[in-house]
């Protein structure tokens, strides 16, 4: 008697003879940053030789994973039938998912995503980027003057901002409020202030714009507010707070990433974790810096803040900042390199640069880059040569020239 059996098989499909498994083996890298590029490979088998309707999915906020609308819109670098690229968009740790008909593939392996930049469009990528909105070359927030009056507090924000200056490279500096305006986005003002209406611990508003010139439209972050519920209990210090108590400086540093364009995650330990008082961020909020992974992922958002090349409505990039610790915005050069005084030459320089000093001066010559470190120093007195570090890259450094008729600041331009 013969006995026919029927097999049912599940995520199995045939191919020239061949049996390929539908099934996720790997994905690399295992640690990465949502939304900045990054690009994201999947390994396993039975993917298809092109995409067509698969797509892949991710966690994210609110529980959920990505629909078919938003995989789709995914930018793929290539889909094949063991492999699939594609650019990492935003999304929160967990497993991740591939859709392939009406089925899905979980990976074994999770994805952690340390920080997300957030975007207008993930295909390409496209910002709200920050500009010269003050004409001083980047942010001016202005402070309340219930904390501008308050050392404790002023101090506190002061260390932040500069927090971000150095670890970041944005261009932001902090003036007082002279004059009260209701805290709206209409006024055109970045501030920073206390809001006794406010329902959650802090609050980042943005009032996004765009310029149209040609086919081009380029989108900018206009004006922005930072917002802290007077109901709070503040600690302003550094350190773990005591209980009972919100660290002002760490919500700050969850709402000025915000400004700076980054999103949640639900990474433990970083600053843009959801909550930022109570349970689970009281078990980090004692660190009083931003993390390695907010780093790098501010420092794309700022580097494509400076390096745009739109140009309308009276927008320019933001401008380095030259000297991080400067958070008030004392020493700040606005003058085009060309009006530079000529007591340093060739500006732009490429191996060696001159000084040109009164027979007997003698100063400290250094040079500092765009995050606020030290990388040449000599002492030197006359008419003297300096040979640049060979080590430095292209790029605006600022001179600092310290002798007894004073202090001399340059921007200096290397090009090699």
């Amino acid at each position: 008697m013969l006995h026919i059996k029927k097999l049912l098989f599940t995520g199995i499909s045939f191919c020239g003879g061949f049996i390929f498994a539908q099934q996720i083996s790997g994905i690399s890298p295992k640690q990465i940053i949502g939304g900045k590029g990054e690009v994201l490979t999947i390994t396993g088998s039975g993917f298809g030789a092109s995409r067509g309707s698969s797509y892949v999915s991710f966690f994210r906020e609110g529980n959920t994973y990505t629909d078919a609308a938003t995989g789709n819109g995914f930018n793929y670098l290539s889909w094949t039938n063991t492999e699939i690229k594609l650019e990492m968009p935003v999304a929160f740790s967990n497993k991740i998912k591939v859709h392939i008909g009406g089925a899905n593939y979980t990976s074994t392996d999770t994805l952690k995503v340390k920080a997300n930049l957030g975007y207008r469009q993930a295909n390409p990528l496209l910002y709200d980027l920050l500009t010269d909105n003050n004409k001083k070359g980047g942010v001016t927030w202005l402070v309340h003057p219930v904390y501008w009056n308050n050392p404790e507090i002023k101090q506190a924000i002061a260390d932040v901002v500069q927090e971000f200056r150095c670890k970041t490279g944005v261009n932001y500096i902090i003036e007082p409020l002279t004059q009260w305006v209701p805290l709206n986005l209409g006024q055109g003002k970045h501030i920073i202030a206390p809001d006794s209406s406010l329902a959650v611990v802090g609050f980042n508003d943005r009032l996004w714009a765009s310029c149209i010139v040609g086919a081009e439209t380029f989108y900018h972050n206009q004006t922005q507010l930072l917002r802290f519920n007077t109901q709070q209990n503040w600690y302003y210090g550094k350190g773990q707070p005591p209980a009972g108590a919100a660290k002002f400086r760490y919500v700050m540093f969850h709402e000025m990433g915000h400004s700076l364009g980054l999103g949640h995650v639900n990474e433990l330990g970083e600053s843009m974790y959801p909550t930022v008082t109570l349970l689970p961020s009281d078990n980090w909020c004692k660190r009083d810096t931003i993390t390695i992974s907010e780093q790098r992922a501010i420092k794309h958002y700022i580097s494509l803040s400076q390096n745009f090349t739109f140009r309308g409505c009276g927008i320019t990039p933001m401008k380095p900042n030259m000297d991080c610790k400067d958070v008030f915005g004392q020493n700040l050069r606005t003058a085009s390199l060309e009006n530079e005084e000529s007591w340093l030459f060739p500006n732009p320089a490429s191996t060696s640069v001159q000084l040109k000093l009164s027979a007997i001066e003698q100063a400290e010559f250094s040079l500092w880059d765009t995050r606020g470190q030290k990388v040449m120093y000599s002492q030197v007195n006359g008419l003297e040569t300096l040979t640049l570090p060979q080590n430095l890259a292209d790029g605006i450094y600022l001179v600092k020239l310290v002798s007894n008729n004073g202090i001399k600041t340059m921007r200096l331009l290397i090009q090699r």
